[in-house]
């Protein structure tokens, strides 16, 4: 059995943001606001500094793998 919102040609995500924005449409205006302010998302993204790449590299260059390695197998 097949789910209807894939008969229809969604993904859950999609058919959960329909119901998503349906129910607060029909939401009473005080309740709505508070809905509303729930439903943002909040990312940030950091590119990371030159230096702080380097400073990575370097570190992982002078790493030493042979402890790590598995040797004869």
């Amino acid at each position: 059995m097949v789910a209807y919102w894939r008969q229809a040609g969604l993904s859950y995500i999609r058919f959960s943001s329909i119901c998503a924005t349906a129910l607060r449409a029909a939401m009473k205006p005080e309740l709505k606001a508070a809905a509303l302010k729930a439903a943002e998302s909040s990312v940030k993204v950091y590119k990371a500094k030159v230096a702080a790449c380097k400073c990575i590299k370097q570190l992982n260059d002078n790493r030493d793998d042979s402890k790590y390695m598995h040797h004869g197998l």
